[in-house]
């Protein structure tokens, strides 16, 4: 992948802080509080940010990281005998500004009633996440860049997760993100906290859906599999390509805006910054909304930010492109934790134009007392095709991640899709699933 010229960069920049600087704030009256630092993280003279970081997600090269140093340091049931290998890289982030990690996951899916003539699948993950402060490591305001290398692939069927699953039936994938594509870069960003982390921005290669109405369950390494309970099926989210994010605290309350503008064309391992620049096919997105990441406790997932208390509403719009319409809508989110387990959601969108103008989800995680690192989520989901021709979906889907060892974790996972969209023939598809995942 080609860096993207200076200039360029430069440019982009400017444009991301003149338009959140433009955008219109509402003053609100609550008492500010200071982010803590997650259970079993310890960072001694790291300065923790006084504003949570909105622009890091468990997806994105810098949040699955982070991620996976905390599974690293979380309870377990057994020890891996691999303590000082994460300790040393624990002491390399702190010291240099460098942090590391690989994992490779594994997904099987059985569907009953599958349209097509494969009803198992299995998907194998493998990523290399690093970060690196540019400048001023250690400081509030360091400038650091972040890479994702990765391979998806099918192992021993014909189709990955992501495609068998819509194979069977279903209009909502599911597992989302479970596809195809070559070893290669995925992601490749700069960015950056500035006047007291009161700004942020994210510029570069990045994966769209992971500043896009994100909540904390929307993780399909660690949490829900379907896209009914990940990224909201009414929007029409690029993927993997050139672009920018910009967040912005105009009070101290909690109160965010965020803002972005992405490449509507997407390339798993590709560059898509010509496309950016020279091509009117963008897509358009601005949230505002309420957060508590700065809230204590111990979080209810195995998250990097945890968003524990989030109110916002997302509009978007992208413009017409060869292949689709132009198309807009807009998606809300409300998720609350209730003391130091429980956590619900309530998630809900609307399109034109899309392949689904209506959706509705909603669901809560829980934490058993004894096994803190354990997570048991539930939801129950509706969607509304915009095709006249497709009937209505609704799709239930429940897991338990259980933490074998400290880089290990296993999922056994069951989702119920009622009156699938896409095969008519049937009333409902069962779909047993197998995740388990191992961080190095």
């Amino acid at each position: 992948m080609r860096e993207p010229p200076h200039r360029s960069m430069l440019g982009v920049y400017i444009v991301l802080l003149l338009s959140s600087l433009a955008l219109p704030f509402a003053s609100a009256q609550a008492p500010s509080s200071a982010q803590q630092p997650r259970t079993g993280q310890q960072q001694p003279n790291v300065q923790e940010p006084e504003y949570p970081d909105l622009l890091d997600e468990s997806l994105s090269a810098l949040g699955d990281l982070e991620e996976d140093y905390s599974e690293t340091e979380t309870k377990s049931r057994l020890r891996s005998g691999l303590q000082s290998w994460f300790a040393w890289k624990r002491r390399l982030q702190q010291e240099h500004g460098f942090a590391f990690s690989a994992s490779w996951g594994v997904l099987w899916q059985n569907y009953t009633n599958s349209a097509i003539a494969q009803p198992n699948s299995v998907g194998s993950k493998v990523t290399i996440n690093l970060s690196y402060d540019l400048f001023k490591h250690n400081e509030p305001d360091a400038f650091s860049v972040d890479m994702a290398v990765e391979d998806r692939r099918p192992l021993g069927t014909d189709l990955p997760p992501l495609r068998a699953g819509i194979g069977a039936g279903s209009l909502v994938p599911t597992a989302a993100t479970w596809g195809q594509f070559d070893i290669g870069v995925t992601q490749l960003y700069v960015r950056q906290n500035l006047f007291e982390n009161q700004f942020q921005y994210t510029v570069g290669k990045i994966f769209a859906p992971n500043y896009i109405d994100a909540y904390p369950f929307f993780d399909d390494n660690r949490q829900f599999l379907s896209q009914q309970f990940s990224t909201s099926p009414t929007i029409a989210s690029p993927l993997r390509g050139f672009g920018g994010v910009a967040a912005w605290y105009p009070t101290e309350s909690g109160l965010y805006l965020k803002t972005g503008m992405f490449t509507s064309l997407s390339d798993d391992t590709g560059s898509t910054i010509a496309d950016f620049f020279t091509k009117n096919e963008h897509f358009y997105m601005l949230e505002i909304g309420s957060t508590a990441l700065a809230r204590t406790g111990t979080a209810i997932q195995t998250r990097g930010p945890t968003d524990s208390d989030n109110v916002h509403v997302t509009g978007w719009y992208r413009n017409a492109t060869n292949a689709s319409p132009r198309s807009y809508g807009f998606a809300f989110n409300a998720n609350r934790r209730i003391g130091e387990r429980f956590m619900w959601f309530l998630r809900g969108g609307w399109s034109k134009d899309y392949l689904a103008d209506g959706a509705l989800s909603g669901g809560f995680g829980w934490r058993p007392p004894k096994e803190r690192s354990d997570l048991f989520g539930i939801g129950f989901g509706w969607t509304h095709p915009s095709s006249g021709t497709l009937r209505n979906q609704f799709t239930a889907e429940s897991f338990y991640r259980l933490q074998v060892f400290q880089n290990l974790a296993i999922t056994p996972d069951v989702q119920v899709v009622v009156d699938p969209a896409l095969n008519p023939r049937v009333n409902t598809i069962l779909v047993l699933s197998l995740r388990a995942r191992v961080v190095f």
